[in-house]
């Protein structure tokens, strides 16, 4: 009897033990780059789903785990799985964590709405899976209402369920007529692009270039139709004119714009064929470009309209600074000067930069700017030495679009995965 009466003291101790271990909340971790973990205090035990700090651990878009898990936590056949026995076991740590970030998101936190796309990317919410994306469905059909269920960073690309959410939100927006989509691709594409995007995320990738794809189609048709000329001056083509010396009466009157840009947002193939009583759009809005560090993504903008996208390499070990830049000079067959002094001239095997550079301006760091590179596979990669690298046929389009004294922002967005 005595042994019995101490097998159930110990059984309870022991009990007790499990459930305050469980119940007490871990110290909160530093994200990447020892930035405290997104969230705030919701985060603490969700931490812990995500390996412990804010970067989610998980395979590549598609590819297989050992026993056959997919990244998006799925097994074939449509099997949901979870890499956590004790919330399988229905002995959740998790529980009370959840419930304060759905409260968050049904109440369109948008911080809350990342932290919890974050959590289906994991693939590791077991039972919890299905109730964490029926929180995250978006409240109304409009635009508005899917763009808001997103969140605020990208996050939601790294999951089937998030995926398919971006792809109703970019339906919802080219459902609008052209201007409205133009604003509206916009809007998603800039979120696509604030995060993590790695070359090995491809289903990522594919998303982002599916709505870029179908953005372009407004582009043309809006932003680079000459008979728009909202936000814009109109200007007739006399004899005589082309379209370097009309881009200088422009630079004169304080617009910053090139032969380029007005051949690019006027549809004008072939600079020689302009037409005596042909109208022609010129910007009033500056042109600039935005790179998004962590995504690779580098986007060009009129004002505040996306114009184009490129994926991008820039620099090891984050060696391109975190600022904004100036274009202050572009070289054709640019001769390149590498770390050591030695120049080499456009052609030679040693020059990296290709066809053109963009040089860029800036009262404290120097050399940098963007070309083109012979190595394509460190597109979507940090591998250069600081400069922006870009595909030939990307750089060349660039060189043409970007105008000298446009801004260039760099920026590191980051979202829950780190």
């Amino acid at each position: 009897m005595r042994q019995f009466v101490l097998g159930l003291i110990v059984a309870a101790l022991a009990w007790w033990g499990y459930g305050k271990w469980f119940s007490q909340p871990a110290q909160a971790g530093s994200g990447a780059g020892g930035a405290p973990a997104a969230g705030g205090a919701d985060g603490v035990e969700l931490d812990q789903l995500f390996g412990g700090n804010a970067r989610i651990p998980r395979a590549a878009d598609g590819a297989a785990r050992a026993g056959g898990e997919r990244a998006d936590g799925e097994r074939a056949g449509g099997e949901r799985v979870g890499g956590d026995t004790a919330l399988e076991a229905g002995k959740d740590p998790l529980s009370r964590d959840l419930r304060e970030l759905l409260a968050k998101v049904r109440a369109g936190d948008a911080a809350a709405t990342s932290r919890a796309w974050a959590a289906v990317a994991t693939g590791r919410l077991g039972r919890e899976h299905d109730r964490v994306v029926a929180a995250l469905a978006p409240r109304g059909e409009t635009f508005a209402d899917r763009l808001r269920a997103l969140g605020m960073d990208n996050s939601f690309l790294h999951s089937r369920e998030g995926r398919t959410a971006a792809e109703a939100a970019l339906a919802a927006a080219m459902a609008q007529s052209d201007p409205e989509a133009l604003a509206a691709g916009t809007r998603l594409i800039t979120l696509m692009a604030r995060g993590r995007i790695e070359l090995a995320d491809r289903a990522a990738r594919a998303t982002v270039d599916k709505a870029y794809g179908e953005h372009l189609i407004r582009v043309d048709r809006w932003l680079c139709n000459p008979s728009n000329v909202a936000g814009a001056r109109s200007y007739t083509v006399r004899s005589g004119d082309n379209l370097d010396g009309i881009a200088r009466r422009f630079r004169r009157e304080g617009l910053q714009v090139e032969s380029g840009t007005i051949a690019v947002l006027n549809r004008i193939r072939n600079p020689r064929a302009l037409r005596v009583g042909q109208q022609l759009k010129i910007p009033l809005a500056p042109v600039s470009a935005v790179l998004e560090k962590r995504s690779f993504a580098m986007m060009v903008f009129v004002g505040d309209e996306l114009l184009r996208l490129y994926w991008v390499g820039h620099g090891r070990n984050d060696h391109t600074p975190v600022t904004t830049f100036e274009v202050i000079e572009k070289q054709e067959r640019p001769d390149w000067t590498a770390p050591d002094g030695n120049v080499y001239a456009y052609g030679h095997p040693e020059n990296i930069l290709g066809e053109y550079f963009i040089k860029f301006g800036h009262p404290q760091y120097s050399g940098f700017g963007a070309h083109g590179t012979p190595l394509k596979e460190t597109i979507g990669t940090m591998s250069s030495m600081g400069c922006i690298r870009m595909f030939d046929a990307d750089i060349a389009e660039l060189f043409r679009i970007l105008p000298r004294r446009a801004k260039v922002i760099v920026r590191a967005t980051e979202s829950v995965r780190g």
